[in-house]
């Protein structure tokens, strides 16, 4: 089986939500392969949430949705200024057509 396919099975397999016969290749799997085996080794070990420094954690989200806020800001004001660039234009060549 790809280690692909067993990767993706992997977070089931930790839950064993997997069927008989799934576990079984992928247990299978496992035994064979070094790389798969250490994800899995990595995937069923709990993460300690509580150890986690909450000023890094709260601090991520605002500097993302800031850079967001700026990053459409722009897109806005980019998308505005073609679209009267555009009409401006078209109202030129209309008028010099005339």
């Amino acid at each position: 089986m790809k280690c692909s396919l067993i990767r993706d099975l992997l977070p089931l397999y930790v839950e064993n939500d997997c069927s008989e016969m799934t576990n079984q290749m992928v247990k299978e799997h496992l035994e064979s392969c070094s790389d798969c085996r250490e994800l899995y080794e990595l995937m069923k070990s709990p993460i300690d949430v509580k150890g986690m420094d909450p000023i890094v954690a709260t601090d991520a989200p605002n500097n993302n949705n800031q850079f967001w806020k700026k990053y459409y800001g722009r897109v806005i004001l980019k998308g505005a200024g073609l679209f009267f660039g555009v009409y401006i234009t078209i109202v030129t060549l209309m008028i010099l057509l005339k």
